[in-house]
C-alpha cells in the first residue's frame, strides 16, 4: 500500500494514486519496443492494463502476465514465470528491452527474478524488479523501474555536448502527458535547445543510454523526475534544475527564462514572439466573448492532481484566466524536494494527501460559484453531496465523462489555448443550464 498516512487501499488505488507495480509498467511502456511482463494474479494484471491503455490503446500487445494460480503463494511462482517467458520467445517476441516484475502477493514470496529469468536463456536484454502496491504508488514504481532501467543501459559521457538537454519527469500516462511532452519539446527546440531524450515519454532504449551527454537535466513532474536528475548528477555529473510544467502564457515564458538563467540561448526571443502572438488572439477573442457572457468568476477554485500540476496550473489560472476569491489546491502526493510554495505563490490554501486533507465534505455547504479543475474522482464526489451547480473540467485521470481523440496538451502556448478554451466553454455551458431554470 501507498505510504500515506490513514490512507485505504481504495483511496490510492481508486481515488488518488494507483500501485507501484502500475507506475513501473508506465514508466517502461513509455519507452518503445519495450515488453512488460507482471507476475502475478489476473486481477493485478487487468488493473495495471485498464490503466495504461487510457495513454496507450494497443497497451496488451506488449504488457503480458504469469496468471500464476493460489498455490504460487506457497510454492513460488518460478515454472510460470518460465513458461510466460517460453510463450513469449515461442511467439518470436524480441523486445530491445524485457521488464519483469512482481505484483504485492508474489513480492512476498521473494523469488529471484532475476535467476528465473536467467535459466529462461532469453534473447534480449531484460531488467527485473518486485514492485507491488506494497512499496508505494505510481511514483514510487515509476522512479525505482527508471532508476533499475538506467542502471542497466546507462553509457558513462564522454563530453557533454552544447545546448543538450533531457526532460525528466515526463510520462505518457499523466492525462495529455504525451501531448504535453510534445508541446514542451516544440517549445525548448524554437528556444535553440536539442532535447536528447524525454525518459519515460516515447524516448527509445538508445537514447536514454546516453542521457549523460546533456548539459543540463530539466525537471518537469519532480514527484517522477527528481530522483532521476539525482542519480544522473551523481553518476554523470550533470546538473539539474526543478523547472516545473509551463502553464498560461506568461507561466510558459517564466519556465523558459529560468532555462535560459541555467543555460542561455539565443533564441528565446523567437517563443517570446510566438507567446505575445498567442496572447493578443486571445484578449481579441475572449473580449468579444466576454461582451455576451460576462467576465468567468468563481468564488471558489479548486485544483485537484498530481503535485506539480496542480501547483503550477493553480498560479497559472488565478494570475491569467480566472478571478475567483480564494484558490484551493489538493495535491495527490507530497514534493521530494521543493515546497509547494515554490510552484505557486497564488494559492490561499493547499492540501496533501496523507498530511492534510482536503475538505470535500465542507464543499457541499459552500453557497458560492465552484470550479473545480481534477478529475472525475472529485467530480463525483460533489455530485454525491447533491452539489451539481459546479463548473467542471478534467486535467487528471480518471476522466470518464469525456473521450480524447486529438491532441489536448495542456501546458505551454497550445496548452493556454487548450485550457482556456475548456473553462471557458463549461462556464458557457452551465449559463445556458442556469437561463434555462430561470
Amino acid at each position: 500500500m501507498s505510504k500515506l498516512e490513514n490512507a485505504h487501499w481504495g483511496d490510492v488505488c481508486e481515488r488518488v494514486d494507483t500501485c507501484a507495480l502500475t507506475g513501473a509498467a508506465a514508466f517502461v511502456a513509455g519507452i518503445p519496443r519495450t515488453e512488460i511482463l507482471v507476475n502475478g494474479p489476473l486481477w493485478c494484471y487487468f488493473y495495471a492494463l485498464r490503466y495504461l491503455e487510457h495513454g496507450a490503446y494497443d497497451m496488451a500487445e506488449r504488457f503480458h502476465g504469469s496468471q500464476p494460480d493460489n498455490t504460487a503463494v506457497v510454492y513460488g511462482s518460478e515454472k510460470y514465470i518460465l513458461a510466460a517467458l517460453k510463450r513469449l520467445q515461442e511467439e518470436g517476441r524480441e523486445p530491445e528491452l524485457l521488464f519483469i516484475e512482481s505484483s504485492c502477493s508474489m513480492s512476498l514470496i521473494g523469488d529471484d527474478l532475476n535467476g528465473i529469468a536467467a535459466k529462461a536463456a532469453l534473447p534480449c536484454p531484460y531488467v527485473t524488479m518486485d514492485c507491488g502496491g506494497l512499496i508505494g504508488g505510481f511514483v514510487e514504481g515509476y522512479t525505482k523501474a527508471a532508476l533499475s532501467v538506467l542502471d542497466k543501459c546507462l553509457e558513462l559521457p564522454a563530453q557533454a555536448q552544447k545546448q543538450v538537454i533531457n526532460l525528466l519527469g515526463q510520462t505518457d500516462f499523466y492525462l495529455h502527458g504525451r501531448d504535453d511532452t510534445e508541446e514542451m519539446v516544440r517549445l525548448l527546440h524554437k528556444a535553440g535547445y536539442r532535447v536528447q531524450a524525454v525518459r519515460g515519454s516515447g524516448s527509445s532504449l538508445e537514447k536514454l543510454r546516453y542521457l549523460g551527454n546533456a548539459q543540463l537535466n530539466i525537471v518537469t513532474n519532480e514527484e517522477l523526475g527528481l530522483p532521476i536528475a539525482e542519480y544522473l548528477k551523481k553518476r554523470c555529473g550533470t546538473p539539474y534544475i526543478l523547472a516545473g510544467l509551463p502553464y498560461g502564457i506568461e507561466g510558459t515564458k517564466s519556465w523558459l527564462a529560468k532555462i535560459g538563467e541555467a543555460l542561455p540561448t539565443t533564441s528565446l526571443g523567437d517563443v517570446y514572439a510566438e507567446a505575445e502572438f498567442v496572447a493578443e488572439h486571445l484578449t481579441s477573442l475572449l473580449n468579444d466573448v466576454r461582451c455576451q457572457w460576462g467576465d468567468l468568476w468563481a468564488d471558489r477554485i479548486i485544483i485537484s492532481g498530481p503535485p506539480t500540476q496542480a501547483l503550477c496550473l493553480g498560479e497559472a489560472v488565478r494570475r491569467e484566466w480566472v478571478d475567483t476569491s480564494e484558490l484551493l489546491l489538493c495535491c495527490q502526493r507530497k514534493l521530494p524536494h521543493n515546497a509547494p510554495e515554490v510552484y505557486c505563490k497564488a494559492a490561499d490554501a493547499i492540501y496533501i494527501s496523507g498530511e492534510k486533507e482536503f475538505p470535500w465534505k465542507d464543499i457541499a455547504h459552500f453557497t458560492g460559484s465552484i470550479l473545480l479543475l481534477g478529475s472525475s474522482s472529485e467530480s463525483s464526489l460533489l455530485y454525491r453531496q447533491g452539489r451539481t451547480d459546479f463548473i467542471n473540467c478534467n486535467i487528471a485521470f480518471p476522466a470518464k465523462e469525456e473521450i480524447y481523440l486529438t491532441k489536448q496538451p495542456l501546458v505551454g502556448l497550445e496548452g493556454s489555448k487548450q485550457l482556456v478554451q475548456k473553462i471557458w466553454n463549461a462556464y458557457i455551458k452551465q449559463c445556458i443550464q442556469k437561463q434555462g431554470k430561470v
